[in-house]
């Protein structure tokens, strides 16, 4: 067997390409899904396609998986656009919380043949869970349920020998913010120009975090020292939330 794997959903978005990238650079055999199973082409040893908000993705994930130990298994889907929240449609808040805390679910069991010590069990959440905004309401009832998840799972996943860690990014450059900030400018009448200046405003840097800044610290992880950081949700707003918890 391999000495070592990982697996990434959401691989063909933004973050999930430079986890895959980064895993593969530390020499993990990285297994990239995405709902359309296309290779995010960034060093991947196999792709396969999989509805992280159905359960027959546990066996196409489980039978896919390559030979080797869990060191890393990330839930990194990303949720669609929508309208506020007077006028989303409410099932489709069921259907986010369904794809994020059920599919991260639905990943454990696809992996849980496979944990052993030090393995990493990692959720990607987001800053609107704790601090929600009209303008996403899928983002912020989905993040909240999935924070909810990552906690009643510390004690199954700490009996394996496994972690489960929850990852809260603010907003971070790619298409996907993009679009959010083109809503929420939408949402409140002004330019996109305009609310993207708003939103850099926030940062004492000036500067909107990358995805690889993201996914340097998620792959950190690696490191046995972060068994200390079993159950906690790592914010990374580069100092942009205000709350201190």
């Amino acid at each position: 067997m391999a000495d070592r794997i990982a697996v990434v959903t959401g691989a063909s978005g933004t973050l999930g390409t430079a986890l895959v990238r980064l895993l593969t650079d530390r020499g993990l055999a990285v297994l990239a899904v995405s709902r359309s199973g296309a290779s995010p082409q960034a060093g991947e040893v196999a792709s396969v396609g999989a509805d992280l908000g159905d359960d027959s993705a546990i066996e196409t994930i489980k039978q896919a998986l390559p030979p080797g130990d869990l060191a890393m298994a990330v839930h990194g889907i990303g949720l669609p656009g929508s309208p506020g929240v007077m006028d989303v449609d409410p099932a489709m808040l069921a259907t986010a919380v369904d794809l994020k805390a059920g599919g991260f679910l639905r990943l454990i069991h696809a992996v849980e043949d496979r944990i052993s010590t030090h393995s990493r069990l990692v959720a990607i959440g987001g800053h609107l869970g704790t601090e929600p905004s009209e303008h996403a309401p899928l983002a912020g009832v989905a993040n909240a349920a999935l924070a909810n998840l990552v906690r009643q799972l510390v004690r199954p996943i700490g009996a394996t020998g496994g972690t489960v860690h929850l990852i809260a990014p603010g907003p971070f450059d790619s298409p996907r913010v993009d679009a959010l900030i083109a809503a929420k400018a939408a949402g409140e009448g002004v330019t996109t120009e305009e609310m993207r200046s708003r939103t850099l405003a926030e940062y004492s840097t000036g500067r909107m975090p990358q995805a690889t800044d993201v996914a340097g610290v998620i792959v950190d992880l690696l490191a046995p020292h972060a068994d200390a950081q079993h159950g906690s949700t790592l914010f990374l707003d580069a100092g942009a939330r205000r709350g201190i918890f």
